[in-house]
């Protein structure tokens, strides 16, 4: 899971988002931290509470207007809409260029807009200059930001550089774990583990690598052990619910896997594949009604690119129900997008030639491509 769950669950954190939103609905007066109030708006955002974010960002900047923190927001705002040169410009009217997180952000427009040579360049330069106190930590971060962003091969040169380097840097243990699940080194990720575990064992990052790696393998019984010591450790670890949900969906424990998948939605009820996978539970569990009100929160999220899935899914769930307009209605709707499955739900209705027929019909013309073919 490439997201911070477990800061969002941290009750300093919490304490600030409620005393923030105290302020929005009856004015009482806060005092917060341009930092917290940008950790604020992450949140929003990670929960696609994208104006809510906005509105936040703009407080921060408006009582701390040379504050790093909420610059960066905006700076990576305007990366993910593709603003290249506002980007930059944002980037680069930071007052403190050598501030650790302006370093990051700078690496961070390198790699998105495909310069990924000068973000190594940048990284590299800065950990050698880093204090001995500093160094692994920076080198740690630095790591994270390279397998974020696929670069599987540079994140496992440098977890064995930061390994060798600083030998008694425990977490980098759990991060190469995490390197090698992520290049699908499952029988790697174990072995690594299993031998270092009593050197780390109330770790949950380590703990959980384990159970993915486990999880992948298909060796449910030793995946399902290695979370549940995960939620030993924590049981409200927000991630460690996740996976301990996914176990048991893969294994088709439906009922425990609804239960742990509304306990992670407790926390975050926009995240897009909690909600999926719970659809998916409560739909292979004949819950229909359930079903649909997690496909209609898939829905609306902005930006949802499987529309026509959750349309399909929703009207198939109506007509189990004998919702006969209502399956219509969402079958009509499910008819308008690019892609669907009403063909394997409803095959009285729809044939596989159909659907093959929709997909070609719904191809871009070359008048609409900007990109050159490749022959």
């Amino acid at each position: 899971m490439s997201e911070d769950y477990s800061y969002f669950q941290d009750k300093e954190f919490l304490s600030s988002l409620a005393a923030y939103e105290r302020m929005r609905s009856n004015g009482e007066p806060i005092e917060l931290e341009p930092e917290m109030l940008t950790d604020i708006a992450e949140y929003y955002a990670m929960n696609q509470r994208m104006d809510e974010a906005d509105r936040c960002i703009e407080y921060a900047i408006s009582f701390y207007p040379d504050s790093v923190d909420p610059q960066i927001f905006l700076a990576r705002q305007q990366m993910f809409y593709g603003n290249q040169e506002e980007a930059w410009r944002i980037c680069n009217a930071i007052t403190d260029q050598s501030d650790r997180e302006v370093i990051f952000l700078q690496s961070e427009l390198y790699m998105y807009f495909n310069e990924s040579q000068k973000a190594f360049d940048l990284m590299l330069e800065n950990y050698k200059k880093a204090d001995e106190e500093d160094a692994p930590e920076f080198l740690y971060d630095c790591i994270c930001q390279c397998k974020d962003y696929g670069f599987g091969d540079k994140a496992m040169e440098w977890v064995n550089m930061l390994r060798n380097d600083y030998p008694d840097y425990i977490d980098a243990i759990a991060l190469q774990a995490e390197i090698h699940n992520y290049r699908r080194e499952y029988r790697q990720t174990i072995t690594l583990l299993t031998e270092n575990i009593e050197l780390m064992p109330y770790c949950i990052h380590a703990w959980l690598q384990l159970a993915e790696a486990y999880m992948w393998l298909e060796e449910y019984d030793e995946a399902m052990e290695a979370s549940e010591y995960a939620l030993a450790i924590d049981s409200d670890n927000a991630e460690a619910i996740f996976m301990h949900a996914n176990i048991l969906l893969d294994t088709e424990h439906l009922d425990e896997a609804h239960e742990y998948y509304t306990r992670f939605l407790r926390y975050f009820p926009y995240d897009e594949r909690a909600n999926y996978f719970d659809a998916e539970c409560l739909f292979d569990n004949k819950q229909y009604e359930e079903a649909i009100a997690r496909y209609e929160r898939l829905l609306s999220l902005p930006g949802y690119a499987m529309k026509g899935y959750a349309l399909s899914y929703i009207a198939y769930c109506h007509a189990q129900l004998g919702h006969d307009e209502q399956a219509l209605h969402y079958r009509q709707q499910a008819e308008k997008e690019r892609t669907n499955n009403l063909h394997e739900l409803f095959p009285d209705l729809y044939s596989a030639e159909d659907y093959r027929n929709t997909l070609l019909n719904n191809l871009p013309s070359p008048e609409d491509s900007t990109n050159e073919l490749p022959f």
